[in-house]
């Protein structure tokens, strides 16, 4: 294996055991930052439901319905559509992991403004993905979180 493969695969892709990822944001030298481990399963479901589904036109079943459910009250009914969306996405596209708990609570007034909050387990190691839903007065986007 020549050794630009072997640097890429131990310094960029890590090993079998071990994930990495850069963040699309520069540390205080000018790097990308990387992030390893269950950071890596953190984001990327982070990025999943946040995304519409549909958004990316090369991979359209990517993303998630969590958006059409911003003004909708949360209720009963609500808590179980949000909760087997959250279910159902992340179990289609990362199979890494583990959902252990979904907790859906209400962070305004109006009850339309949403926090859900996803328990993961790679292993024995742990993690929680939040992801807030804005209510009416925020745009939904990534760029709210």
């Amino acid at each position: 294996m020549p050794d630009a493969v072997r640097d890429f695969n131990r310094n960029v892709a890590g090993k079998d055991d071990q994930i990495y990822d850069y963040l699309p944001a520069r540390n205080q030298y000018g790097d990308y930052q990387r992030i390893e481990g269950i950071n890596v399963l953190i984001n990327s479901i982070r990025t999943l439901l946040l995304t519409p589904l549909g958004f990316y036109p090369f991979d359209p079943t990517f993303g998630s319905l969590l958006y059409k459910k911003v003004f909708d009250p949360l209720d009963e009914i609500s808590r179980e559509e949000i909760e087997f969306e959250v279910r159902n996405r992340i179990e289609q596209f990362d199979d890494r992991i583990t959902i252990t708990q979904v907790d859906i609570l209400s962070t305004s007034t109006d009850g339309k403004t949403y926090q859900v909050d996803v328990y993961i387990k790679r292993g024995e190691i742990k993690g929680q993905v939040t992801v807030h839903l804005p209510g009416s007065t925020k745009q939904f986007a990534l760029e709210d979180i």
